[in-house]
């Protein structure tokens, strides 16, 4: 449900499909900002007074924040394949970043979605200028244009990462070329490209542009001049014995944050000063979380809220409402089709996603969802076949092949404290037979044949 200010007036979406002959779209541009391992925990307009993060909350302010967004398989990897496929990781393959289980992924780590349609194909055949910059994280650079590009072909900066710093970096920008260099933070560089990009391109189509970044995952290696976190507050679910460890990481990670959220306001004023900020569809969001040391744990691939939940913040000028909250679940696959939705492009049949524009547009009796599926098929501390689950707005669920394992109430227990497996059976079971009915209906078995 929407809890909105005033909305303002929609602006008409125009339907473009491959073939049709119809006139090029006249929007919107879509510009889709991703990060890594940023969980929504750590962002001012989701209730954390610690970090700073002065644009990322103004913007929230300007479109719609979802307080229950999701990384259906919280690792990089499978969100990215399922960002571009719309489909969950048991469908388009990509299940861990390295797996030998991995059916779509070649000898040589190069993931290839095969017949699932893309989300940068199918805006390419409706009439968009497609464009990629930044983290690519699903197997090799492709120097040539082509189909393991994914439909983008009008700009391609892909960075090679050949060191894992935000200080050093290559950038695949054509078959035979290569930009390098180092000294300046990676996010600075690939807003520069971004910028570059569309003050060179004069043409009447709109553009879709996914800016992916590499912070704030680790390496912690933020700026010096946003090292002055010092003594942070510890979420309250995070152990004694995980104490000091969280004490160390947190400031380094939320002066990652607030780097980001400089060159996100310095990505938005070059899109004002490029008359393009009205016409804009704007995304910001990411892959996954990180744990950080709350429940004793580090890293993700974990259920929990600091794994699974993540921010996402959507701004278009009189199509979105400004101020908006939405409580809808939303996960990675319900992208591609939610993008569409908001462009007036037909949602391909192969997508598994939902299409939940009418829902961000504040549309009254708009489609919702009730939950959206987890899943993670193998994890450092949930060995094959992993764990499956369900996020709805007030539980979070996670069983593994013998039976439940975690039921939380968020609304009572936001920090995760209380597992009501053995103190709700009743409900705990309610959980695992919808659990079990999502696998039936996609397909996903715990030990496939």
């Amino acid at each position: 449900m929407l809890a909105a200010g005033a909305a303002l007036p929609l602006l008409p979406l125009v339907a473009s499909l491959p073939g049709c002959g119809a006139p090029p779209p006249r929007g919107p541009n879509i510009l889709y900002v991703l990060s890594d391992s940023h969980r929504a925990s750590a962002l001012g307009c989701y209730g954390n007074a610690d970090v700073a993060t002065p644009h990322l909350d103004a913007f929230a302010a300007e479109g719609l924040r979802l307080d229950c967004a999701n990384a259906n398989t919280p690792l990089c990897r499978p969100y990215r394949a399922s960002l571009m496929t719309g489909c969950h990781a048991s469908t388009h393959g990509m299940v861990t970043n390295v797996s030998s289980r991995n059916f779509a992924v070649d000898d040589v780590g190069q993931w290839r979605p095969g017949k699932l349609a893309t989300l940068g194909q199918t805006l390419r055949d409706a009439g968009w200028d497609c464009g990629y910059v930044g983290k690519w994280h699903l197997g090799h650079v492709n120097r040539a244009p082509g189909d393991l590009r994914l439909g983008f072909d009008d700009h391609w900066a892909a960075g090679t990462y050949p060191s894992h710093t935000y200080w050093k970096w290559t950038y695949c920008t054509g078959k035979d070329q290569f930009v390098e260099g180092g000294g300046r933070f990676r996010p600075a560089m690939e807003v520069d490209l971004v910028l570059d990009w569309l003050r060179e391109r004069r043409g009447a189509r709109p553009f879709f542009c996914v800016l992916s970044w590499g912070p704030p995952h680790d390496p912690l290696e933020p700026p010096d001049e946003y090292k002055t976190y010092a003594d942070v507050a510890l979420p309250p679910n995070v152990p004694k014995g995980a104490a000091a460890h969280a004490r160390s990481v947190l400031p380094l990670y939320y002066a990652l944050v607030t780097a980001l959220d400089h060159e996100f306001g310095r990505l938005l004023s070059g899109l004002g000063q490029l008359g393009l900020a009205d016409d804009t569809l704007v995304v910001y969001t990411s892959d996954h979380g990180n744990m950080l040391g709350s429940k004793g744990l580090e890293g993700k691939e974990m259920p929990y809220r600091e794994s699974t939940q993540v921010p996402l913040l959507a701004r278009w000028p009189g199509a979105l409402p400004a101020g908006a909250v939405s409580a809808v679940p939303f996960g990675a696959p319900d992208v591609f089709p939610t993008l569409c939705g908001l462009a007036g492009v037909r949602v391909p049949s192969s997508v598994q996603g939902r299409d939940l524009s009418a829902s961000w547009r504040g549309d009254p009796g708009a489609p919702a969802q009730d939950d959206v599926f987890l899943q993670a098929i193998e994890t450092p501390l949930v060995p094959f076949p992993g764990w499956r689950g369900l996020r709805t707005g007030r539980h979070l669920y996670a069983a593994q092949e013998t039976g439940p394992w975690l039921l939380f109430d968020l609304q009572a227990d936001p920090w995760q404290r209380n597992n009501l497996v053995d103190d709700e059976p009743a409900l705990a079971q309610e959980f695992h037979q919808r659990t079990l009915a999502a696998m039936a209906r996609l397909g996903d078995r715990w030990r496939p044949s």
